[in-house]
C-alpha cells in the first residue's frame, strides 16, 4: 500500500561544519510514528533521496534527517537554504 506524500518547507540546518546537514521533522507530519522509519524523500525536485526519519529523543518530539553533501549539491541546497520537502514513509515488509 502506497502512503500519500507530506509536504512542507523547512531549513537546511547544520550545527558544525564537520557535521552532516540536516532537516527537522514535525511532530504533525509523522503522526503516530514512534520509531524511525525509512522514506523516499525529495528536495524540491531533487531526489527521491532514501533516508531514515530519526526521532530526535532528549525529551523532543520532533524527528529528524540527516543529508549527504552529494544530496545537497544534486538539489542546489546549502545550510540555512529553505526548501520544499516531499517526504513518503516507505513501510518496511513485516518479517515472519
Amino acid at each position: 500500500m502506497e502512503k500519500a506524500p507530506v509536504i512542507f518547507t523547512a531549513r537546511i540546518l547544520r550545527k558544525e561544519a564537520f557535521l552532516p546537514r540536516y532537516i527537522v521533522v514535525k511532530p504533525d507530519y509523522v503522526s503516530g510514528r514512534t520509531r524511525t522509519f525509512p522514506a523516499e524523500v525529495m528536495l524540491n525536485d531533487a531526489g527521491p533521496f532514501r533516508r531514515n526519519i530519526h526521532p530526535w529523543g532528549k525529551g523532543s518530539d520532533v524527528f529528524f534527517f540527516n543529508l549527504t553533501a552529494p544530496q545537497c549539491e544534486k538539489a542546489k541546497l546549502d545550510t540555512n537554504d529553505t526548501c520544499v520537502v516531499t517526504l513518503v514513509p516507505v513501510d518496511e515488509p513485516a518479517s515472519g
